[in-house]
């Protein structure tokens, strides 16, 4: 964990030095348009190592690349046109515009997300609240590389790292009427915010200033839009959070489309047999497996990829190649959360796709040497859809001695009872949460939280100090097996413990069963 997230930690500063323009405007019916303009002083091979960051649950504001603004424009919802183009000085510049119809549309998007905002029609007044979405990085651009192994791996990275003074954010938001109050600076219906680091008197004041809340407000007058804003985890403090309850729910998946238009495409089948000619017993059973992807649109996508099971697995004799059941059906089967996050070296490379990927692994005893294919591979894999969601406050969740330097990794206790969140809230909901190592290194605090049962999944997450302010956080899902779910959340900074949760979990829905099959495949090289 500590060699996969160092230097991912690191890659991300490498948007650090930019500059970052961001301009919403929105229509008194509720649509409107968002101008996104990014400069970034790494070239644009480095830029592109950044797709996809940190998984499948936070996607890191702002976003380096068009595969990175469809993530937080999803398409059902948005019209996203994106351009990257190289800057005069060596570095990029990528520009993205997204349009929209439906306020809550924004609202609800990884965009709304990122900046924690808010809107709410009041007393005649539309006012609005929002992050500048940018301290995460800010703080990550600040992190000290203490082994030294990043700059020595990565050529120009020290340089790039040396120009963390020239970051600046501009914030620009055109209300639908004159602005009536704002802390920002006002002309006729827009507000504006500008942040340089340069002007700043050092890092830790421009970390304060991007930090932020950004408020305005204009008459309601004339509108026609019902904003509805989702709870916010980050905006305020710990107390400020709603009690623990329901917070929304959502409409059904369509499932015919659904089955419709997922697509199974097969890549490897490969087996492996082994040999024993030391009369010691072999170390490891025989074993094949198929390794393929689901794809199916961005707007279909689920919230959640489920587990991917094995049904059937015939030889050209009709012989069942399926594991016996003592040996455990999670020794045959597995999935990843996505392609590109798959650390298999037989996985296909990721290609740009218009759809959503989703990498499966169905694993099975291999057939008798002869047999050169098999004859039928029948599985599926779960599409899971929330139907609401939930909000779950955790507090003190992780005191001061479950969190340890790199130095003293020795000090952990990794006993399966040890750490575990004991809060009356989580048995009601049929889940179960450990703590199964808080880490500081390289001035961030990552926390690996094991999830279980299945009645329940975290959509989002917020991290709170001893004092109940909130840290710029990342969550990231590394998948697991059967009815457990790996959490990885990762805080910029050093929050002082014992450390504050605040959770979104899913509420019901509805899981969707997409079959895999494949027929007479071939283990030659043909």
């Amino acid at each position: 964990m500590i060699r996969r997230f160092a230097p991912a930690l690191l890659l991300v500063a490498l948007c650090g030095c930019f500059q970052d323009k961001d301009e919403l405007t929105i229509q008194p019916d509720g649509s409107g348009i968002v101008r996104l303009e990014v400069k970034s002083s790494a070239a644009p091979e480095m830029v592109a190592l950044t797709g996809g960051r940190f998984g499948n649950q936070s996607v890191l504001y702002p976003p380096t690349s068009e595969a990175e603004a469809h993530k937080f424009f999803p398409a059902k919802d948005f019209s996203v046109t994106a351009k990257q183009d190289a800057s005069d000085d060596g570095g990029t510049v990528m520009t993205i515009t997204a349009a929209f119809k439906d306020i809550n549309a924004l609202l609800a998007s990884p965009y709304g997300r990122a900046h924690s905002l808010t809107l709410k029609i009041e007393n005649g007044q539309l006012s609005c609240k929002a992050l500048t979405g940018v301290e995460l990085v800010a703080r990550l651009a600040e992190m000290k590389d203490e082994t030294g192994e990043m700059e020595a791996s990565m050529a120009g990275l020290g340089d790039l790292r040396k120009k963390a003074k020239e970051m600046r954010m501009e914030f620009r938001l055109t209300l639908p009427n004159a602005i009536s109050a704002a802390n920002g600076t006002r002309e006729a219906k827009t507000a504006s915010w500008v942040m340089e680091r340069a002007k700043a008197k050092d890092a830790d004041e421009f970390i304060q200033q991007v930090g932020v809340t950004m408020e305005a407000s204009c008459p309601a007058d004339g509108l026609k839009m019902s904003p509805v804003t989702p709870i916010r985890l980050g905006l305020g403090t710990f107390k400020d959070l709603p009690t623990n309850g329901v917070v929304t729910t959502a409409a059904g998946p369509d499932v015919a489309k659904i089955t419709a238009a997922a697509h199974f495409t097969p890549y490897v089948l490969q087996a492996t047999r082994t040999l024993d000619i030391s009369r010691e017993g072999s170390p490891q059973p025989d074993m094949a497996k198929l390794i393929g992807v689901v794809s199916l649109p961005h707007e279909l996508a689920p919230q959640k990829w489920g587990e991917a099971k094995l049904e059937e697995a015939l030889d050209a004799k009709g012989n069942s190649l399926k594991p016996d059941e003592s040996q455990g059906q999670q020794n045959f089967t597995r999935f990843s959360s996505s392609m590109e996050e798959t650390d298999d070296a037989d996985s296909p490379a990721p290609e740009e796709t218009a759809d959503v990927r989703h990498t499966v692994m169905l694993q099975f005893r291999p057939p008798d040497w002869k047999m050169n294919e098999v004859a039928s591979i029948k599985g599926s894999v779960t599409l899971q859809y929330f139907g609401g969601s939930q909000l779950v406050k955790l507090s003190n969740a992780i005191p001061a001695n479950w969190i340890v330097s790199q130095e003293n990794m020795a000090q952990l206790n990794f006993n399966q009872n040890a750490r575990m969140i004991s809060d009356p809230v989580l048995p009601p909901l049929g889940i179960s949460m450990q703590c199964q190592m808080g880490l500081v290194q390289s001035g961030a605090t990552m926390l690996t939280l094991q999830l279980t049962g299945k009645k329940a999944d975290v959509m989002d997450v917020q991290v709170f100090d001893v004092d109940g302010r909130a840290w710029p956080t990342m969550l990231q899902s590394m998948g697991g097996m059967m009815d457990g779910n790996t959490l990885e959340v990762i805080v910029a900074g050093q929050p002082k413990p014992p450390l504050s949760l605040a959770l979104i979990l899913s509420s019901g829905g509805t899981d969707v069963e997409v079959p895999i099959l494949v027929e007479h495949a071939p283990l030659t090289a043909k």
